[in-house]
């Protein structure tokens, strides 16, 4: 309404003003004059569009504008438009920064504190409002494509009852890229309509051999073209499987890397992040050609830190940070992201073309929130929520938050030898292989739970509750072949507790609670009264016995089954 048309006509001006009066451009002025007026005509007619896209493990050193190894072109094009989040976090694994992303509320709250096993009899509450749902509320069409892992042992669990118009994209958490099966089962759904389920859900079979990261590019490419954008704006959920575990991608990928990185890992690494990379540029294509791209918000972000020394690395790096994926350390949960787009383009110009870096404290949590002050929709009626508006922040105003929450569980994990995580995903000791029973704390693995804490003069504390877990390494990715190390001097934290300041050690090699006991006594008094309200999921008596589907093309499928 008058408050986007507002910022729009605001942003137009400036724009024009910069083109015409600080550029070369001069004799283009009465073009952009044009464009300016027929903009301005329509602009309260729809609400921006929003794009938000999520990489799977990528790490903090992968993009090109941050390594400078593997070309990123249409991403870095991207952030160096926008607003790069430079002490951005989300949790340590892929399923509670999904749940967060979609509610605006810590994992802890809203209970999916680990990933998924996709035979589990639970996934996000249906009490939860997901973002979906809000755009909606607010006159958006919603759709999602890609990677979903936030439950769907019930239909109820599944996309399109969670707000989605539609959805192309697999229920689980990993599979392969090409054949789509997870496990023993095909898990590539197509689901066409709000409240699609059983009768309606398809098994889709015919694109089975085909690359993921090409499904979902041209999934979301149809969904664009296909959009009433004169009529309502758009909510695109564009979740890739890219850049997770298995290593697959096609060979054309890989060959422009064959020789500037030696290391075979990475270099399959970095084909698998280039084809994301070319996705993106044609869903920005696809918007552009709809003539819809300059009145569309984009959100970039990864789910989690990159996967290092733990079973499913394939080649990301956090470097210089410590650890990564399964790890609270700044490797495992300060992530990638950016966002832009005409509303941020602005502060761009201002600062002379180059990006602008947003150093305020934000949490996955907060871009529920951030997106409602953004584009003008309602929070009312959610749950209590955890995230803040960082919308002025990002801006150019001040920081929102100076406090946030880090972990997916409390001090140890609640899974033990005999669940699947452990041996699948979580084998954390640093030659790879599994964990010993005995190793931290009997069978179970030492996860931690953790706040950061920014103060006004300048400290960024952070307090880690039992230990930050594993991977724990510093993993090189500048060196021609990747080293991780050397060993942390210890795999404990003194009395239970351990202090960095990520301000003065951004990397965590100094542990400092010796020397600062009364910030420890205060923090340790806040966690524990933050630990509190820890709720994590509870599994459906009823639904224990998982069964599968079956497709006369592929065989045996997952689907819900209860």
């Amino acid at each position: 309404g008058s408050m986007w048309s507002g910022r729009i006509r605001n942003l137009w001006s400036r724009y024009f003003v910069h083109i015409c009066t600080e550029s070369d451009m001069m004799p283009s002025c009465f073009h952009v004059a044009a464009m300016l007026a027929v903009a301005l005509a329509g602009v309260s007619a729809t609400k921006p569009n929003v794009l938000f896209i999520v990489i799977d493990d990528l790490g903090f050193d992968d993009v090109g504008f941050r390594s400078h190894q593997i070309k990123t072109p249409t991403i870095d094009r991207l952030a160096g438009s926008g607003v790069i989040l430079d002490q951005y976090y989300v949790q340590d694994v892929c399923s509670p920064s999904r749940a967060t992303f979609m509610t605006g509320r810590y994992s802890m709250h809203n209970t999916i504190v680990d990933w998924i096993p996709p035979a589990s009899p639970y996934g996000l509450p249906l009490n939860e409002t997901t973002m979906a749902q809000l755009f909606n509320r607010a006159g958006y069409i919603s759709h999602a494509v890609g990677k979903w892992h936030l439950g769907f042992y019930k239909w109820g669990m599944t996309p399109t009852f969670r707000g989605f118009s539609s959805f192309v994209g697999f229920y689980s958490g990993g599979e392969d890229y090409f054949t789509h099966t997870a496990g023993a089962a095909y898990d590539f759904r197509r689901d066409t309509q709000p409240n699609c389920g059983k009768g309606c859900s398809q098994v889709d079979w015919e694109d089975k051999s085909v690359y993921s990261t090409t499904v979902f590019s041209r999934e979301a490419c149809k969904v664009i073209a296909a959009h009433p954008f004169a009529e309502k704006p758009l909510f695109l959920y564009l979740a890739y499987q890219g850049v997770h575990a298995p290593a697959q991608v096609p060979a054309s990928y890989i060959a422009p890397y064959a020789t500037t990185i030696t290391d075979k890992k990475r270099r399959t690494f970095a084909g698998m992040l280039s084809a994301v990379d070319e996705g993106i540029l044609n869903v920005t294509t696809a918007l552009q050609a709809a003539s819809a791209l300059d009145n569309t918000l984009i959100v970039f972000t990864a789910d989690n830190g990159g996967p290092t020394t733990t079973g499913d690395g394939v080649g990301a790096r956090n470097w210089p940070l410590r650890g990564g994926k399964h790890s609270i350390w700044e490797g495992g949960t300060r992530a990638t992201g950016f966002i832009t787009g005409s509303m941020v383009l602005s502060d761009a110009l201002r600062t002379g073309g180059a990006a602008p870096t947003y150093t305020g404290l934000m949490h996955g949590a907060d871009w529920l929130p951030t997106l409602a002050t953004a584009v003008g929709f309602s929070t009312d009626g959610t749950l209590p929520l955890d995230g803040v508006s960082q919308w002025a922040g990002i801006l150019g105003g001040t920081p929102s938050r100076t406090k946030i929450v880090i972990g997916n569980s409390t001090n140890e994990c609640s899974w033990d030898a005999q669940d699947p995580r452990y041996h699948l995903s979580a084998s954390l000791a640093r030659d790879g292989s599994d964990l010993p029973a005995g190793f931290w704390n009997a069978n179970k693995l030492g996860c931690g739970f953790a706040i950061k804490e920014y103060t006004t003069d300048g400290h960024h504390w952070k307090l880690i509750k039992g230990y930050g877990g594993g991977p724990d390494t510093w993993c090189n990715s500048t060196s021609s072949q990747p080293e991780c190390g050397p060993a942390p001097e210890t795999t404990s934290c003194p009395n239970g507790w351990c202090l960095y300041d990520t301000a003065a050690d951004p990397h965590e090699r100094a542990e400092v609670s010796g020397a600062n006991a009364a910030v420890v006594d205060k923090m340790t008094t806040e966690l524990k009264e933050i630990l509190l309200s820890y709720h994590q999921y509870e599994a459906d008596p009823a639904c224990m016995n998982q069964t599968f589907g079956s497709d006369s093309h592929v065989g045996k499928t997952w689907e819900p089954w209860c």
